[in-house]
């Protein structure tokens, strides 16, 4: 039974925080909602998601886009879901576009995930106005990362060994 109260109380604080948004808020404004509706300070939040103060603030403050793996803790620590943040699709998207930069950043370093983002930006302007369904895009995208590797692989057997 007190399972269900925790739930009904969650579902309160998320009615009280919702009130004082707007309906374009950031993620970041919604964080600092939840936070303040349910009496918690930054450094609290910071502790029970395992990040730092720091981080915190320029997430609230609008000047840092939350990770995956920032929200997926900051909701854990306010005792919501995700899709509080960002709807199914979008977190699965961003899921996969962490893990594709992590697996470059592993691979080829900072500059490659740098390459990586300006080719994945560069792509992603192709469809500005376009007639492509989400899913073709996605596809295209996902085309793209494979191609990026492959150029990737392919310029390292031309790479003298001393700057590998």
């Amino acid at each position: 039974m007190k399972k269900d109260t925790n739930l009904l109380d969650a579902q309160d604080v998320r009615a009280e925080a919702a009130t004082a948004l707007t309906p374009n808020a950031t993620n970041g404004e919604k964080i600092k909602a939840l936070r303040t509706a349910q009496g918690m300070s930054m450094a609290e939040l910071s502790r029970r998601a395992s990040m730092s103060d720091r981080a915190i603030r320029y997430i609230e403050a609008g000047e840092r886009e939350p990770s995956v793996d920032a929200i997926q803790k900051i909701a854990a620590a306010l005792g919501v879901t995700t899709d509080y943040f960002m709807d199914d699709a979008t977190f699965q998207k961003e899921l996969s576009d962490d893990q594709f930069y992590a697996d470059v950043r592993k691979k080829y370093g900072s500059r490659g995930v740098a390459q990586a983002k300006k080719i994945k930006e560069q792509t992603s302007a192709l469809f500005a106005g376009g007639e492509l369904s989400e899913e073709d895009q996605a596809n295209f995208i996902k085309e793209m990362e494979a191609l990026f590797l492959d150029a990737k692989e392919e310029a390292k057997k031309f790479t003298p060994k001393k700057y590998l």
